[in-house]
């Protein structure tokens, strides 16, 4: 009897042992979510998608939705830890750095050409307004910094854009993946409306020496011309990188003809928010 008294306080000492030895092992067997204001919650990480954090608490069984940019990284009891707020922090550093990067940039796009003439060659006419815009800019308002269209096209390509799916996309994705501030869409609208013919007649005399009508004999000659007639459309849209119309205009060129859009293509530019004439 006396050595089961003796042996009492060993037992409850193995039992506290135990105890504490459990109570440690199952907090070390617990996830450890680390916020991203430094805090840390410990329990069991249950699912992780891409905008949220399932997760029980250590000694509950209710689950907790956790919101992934909340949290910085999660220590998982295996020891792995995974950094969840790693990718979006590089692209928002990258974000950042191309803000300044497209700061006073500008690039223009192949005009778009819509014809009822099966022989033109948009792409080729297309590329020509666009070379023409970006010159006229560049000469226009030497502040900015218009991108070379050999660049613009050759990027355009890199990413498999082709001028028919320019409308299709954000203009604030292209500013993004042109690396400019401004994107400058456009199109032109010219269609053969039929021909015209102008003439003229002269009249001569055979009598030299007398110019009367009455008393000479008139001879009358005369030449014509045909000619094509147009009728034609500049349209004109300037884009920022965030998305918004600062610009957004259409004219008649001031001349008919095929390649009659230079003078129009100046007069838009001068009255653009960077032009001369802007009011």
């Amino acid at each position: 009897m006396k050595n089961l008294f003796n042996s009492t306080p060993l037992t409850v000492l193995s039992f506290l042992i135990f105890f504490l030895s459990f109570s440690v092992t199952a907090q070390d067997s617990a996830d450890t979510v680390i916020m991203m204001d430094g805090k840390e919650r410990k329990g069991k990480v249950t699912a992780i998608n891409d905008s949220e954090i399932t997760f029980i608490f250590t000694g509950e069984t209710l689950e907790y939705k956790i919101k992934r940019a909340e949290v910085n990284k999660i220590i998982f009891a295996s020891g792995r830890t995974q950094l969840i707020s790693e990718k979006a922090t590089k692209q928002n550093t990258q974000s950042t750095s191309n803000l300044v990067i497209r700061k006073g940039k500008m690039a223009v796009l192949p005009f778009k050409v819509i014809t009822n003439m099966d022989s033109v060659d948009k792409e080729a006419i297309g590329r020509q307004i666009q070379t023409d815009c970006t010159n006229t800019i560049k000469k226009e308002s030497p502040m900015i910094e218009v991108i070379d269209p050999r660049i613009v096209n050759a990027t355009l390509a890199k990413n498999n854009i082709s001028v028919n799916q320019l409308e299709t996309m954000l203009p604030n994705e292209l500013a993004i993946t042109l690396g400019v501030e401004h994107v400058v869409f456009g199109s032109y609208d010219v269609e053969n409306t039929g021909t015209r013919t102008s003439g003229s007649t002269v009249s001569s005399y055979k009598s030299k020496r007398d110019r009367s009508k009455r008393r000479g004999t008139a001879i009358s000659s005369g030449s014509s011309s045909t000619s094509d007639t147009y009728d034609s459309k500049i349209t004109m849209d300037i884009y920022n990188d965030k998305g918004s119309n600062i610009y957004s205009v259409s004219r008649k060129p001031f001349m008919a003809g095929l390649d009659k859009y230079h003078s129009t293509i100046k007069y838009l530019i001068k009255r653009a928010p960077f032009g001369s004439k802007h009011k």
